[in-house]
């Protein structure tokens, strides 16, 4: 019994020497926390159409993405600031910035070089400004 007595003292003894010494490696300090939020009010809030221009290209034998058209774009989207990646769902293949310039509600958007139409499984477009 006494043998028990002594391994329990030991054992409570090595986790508060172990405790102790973790309590001084430092750890996670906070001069100040704070949140915040805010409303993002979109420009365009019944969506937006990509329609693709292709062209085929004999050298590789196969159609090539060229430029892609924005449709349905709202008004109030004008003169913002626009993204475009185009992606395999992994990497991007290609990305276009400019600003919003509508003609009856479309723009073209020209890609600074084609992309193999087959690699293309996601289309990204963000807004803002």
């Amino acid at each position: 019994m006494k043998k028990k007595i002594v391994a329990v003292v030991a054992a409570m003894g090595a986790f508060g020497a172990l405790s102790a010494s973790a309590a001084t490696l430092g750890g996670l300090t906070s001069t100040s926390l704070g949140a915040d939020q805010t409303v993002v009010a979109a420009c365009d809030t019944d969506g937006i159409g990509l329609a693709y221009t292709n062209a085929y290209d004999a050298a590789s034998n196969t159609y090539r993405t060229t430029a892609v058209t924005l449709s349905g774009v709202n008004a109030a989207c004008a003169s913002k600031t626009f993204r475009l990646t185009l992606s395999d769902g992994t990497a991007s293949l290609s990305e276009s910035t400019g600003a919003v310039t509508l003609a009856s509600g479309s723009q073209t958007v020209t890609l600074a070089s084609s992309v193999d139409t087959r690699s293309i499984t996601k289309a990204a477009l963000t807004i803002t400004g």
